[in-house]
């Protein structure tokens, strides 16, 4: 018996002394971490910018991002810049941007140059057209949803008061067709479902210095259809021709809540004095086969393929012709090749600059919008 005690007491002292740095070490780590990050908020706790890094809002930076395993490019690198407000272009002051994008990754365009974004060559093609024109400002956030695009109003633009775009172009519905992300109607006032508990890290100062990296990871956490990751896909990849059943249901149910959330981003977009631009999204999570409709496995998760995908979005789709009428610009139904794309719904360059001319050409030749700046 006395030798079971003591070899339990020395296994104890063993454990002891194995543990006790790491826990040591680990909890030394969190207090610095903490008060750091006391400091820093005590430091900008009268900063009125501090509530847009919740939403993943980015200031005054400057990346440099290698798109050489993305898609064929005359440069591997690509310079990424965020603005002192937060906003992607080549404005000389707020006061000239005469049309504001909003949308999520899809309109961001983190791996296309500058040059090529669909905001600067629509930009460069309205200029061309009417001399008064001013510049697009791109205001597209990497994640957002409509949730994000509701706390952008209520947060982000109002601390830009001399941003008075006449046209708001709403490149939006590639992240709200993941239904498993639909709330109820009544919570269109609630902007948190972009910003729970799991995106905590993206309000700490700290987690500010440390973005390439946590961008990084967040590649592997995204849904397949989210994520930033070559992947050009071959007849052989579309094997599912079969819709989910829940798929109705989830769909009609993510709808009807877009569609509140919607008429509440149409009217904040009119409190700002300007017009709205709406443009359906496209993918490439199903293909046409002999007739038949074919899918990705698992776009939106285990059992969803890219049909369910696409019956989601198409009822967003619904929802925008509904309420933005003849200011839409339909891009889903556009025929873009697959060099366009690097993968499911991320534009190379090269679909990136179409984009830009076909809504350049929209806004010149069918939407009237024009005649405002020959007005001005």
């Amino acid at each position: 018996m006395k030798h079971l005690k003591k070899t339990m007491k020395n296994g104890m002292s063993w454990i002891k002394k194995l543990y006790a740095p790491i826990l040591t070490i680990t909890i030394s780590s969190l207090l610095g971490i903490a008060i750091v990050e006391v400091t820093l908020r005590i430091i900008y706790s009268d900063d009125q910018w501090s509530k847009t890094k919740e939403a993943n809002i980015i200031r005054n930076q400057e990346f440099s991002y290698d798109i050489r395993q993305l898609y064929e490019s005359d440069t591997s690198f690509i310079k990424y810049v965020r603005n002192q407000y937060g906003l992607r272009d080549n404005c000389t002051n707020l006061s000239e941007v005469d049309i504001l994008t909003i949308g999520g990754s899809t309109t961001d365009q983190r791996y296309v140059p500058l040059t090529s974004s669909y905001q600067v060559v629509m930009q460069e093609r309205l200029k061309k057209f009417n001399n008064n024109f001013g510049c697009v400002s791109n205001a597209g956030v990497d994640g957002h949803s409509s949730w994000g695009h509701l706390y952008s109003f209520k947060n982000w633009f109002p601390l830009l008061p001399e941003l008075k775009p006449k046209i708001i172009l709403l490149y939006i519905g590639i992240n709200d067709a993941d239904f498993h992300r639909a709330a109820s109607p009544n919570d269109s006032d609630d902007i948190h479902s972009d910003f729970g508990l799991k995106n905590f890290l993206k309000s700490l100062n700290i987690f500010q210095k440390l973005l390439p990296i946590y961008n990084f990871f967040k590649e592997l956490s995204n849904p397949p259809f989210a994520k930033h990751i070559q992947k050009r896909y071959t007849d052989d990849d579309y094997k599912v021709n079969v819709i989910n059943e829940q798929t109705y249901l989830l769909s009609e149910k993510n709808a009807i809540a877009f569609r509140s959330r919607m008429r509440t981003i149409l009217n904040e977009i009119e409190l700002l004095g300007a017009k709205p631009l709406c443009v359906t999204q496209p993918h490439r999570f199903t293909m046409k086969k002999e007739g038949v409709v074919f899918g990705i496995k698992d776009v939106l998760g285990k059992g969803f393929s890219g049909i369910d995908y696409d019956y989601s979005i198409q009822k967003l789709n619904e929802v925008i012709f509904e309420l933005c009428g003849k200011n839409t610009i339909d891009l889903y139904n556009h025929e873009f090749s697959n060099s366009h794309f690097y993968d499911g719904v991320h534009t190379t360059a090269q679909g990136s600059e179409e984009i830009g001319n076909v809504i350049a050409e929209f806004i010149i030749s069918e939407s009237g919008f024009i005649e405002r700046y020959s007005n001005d």
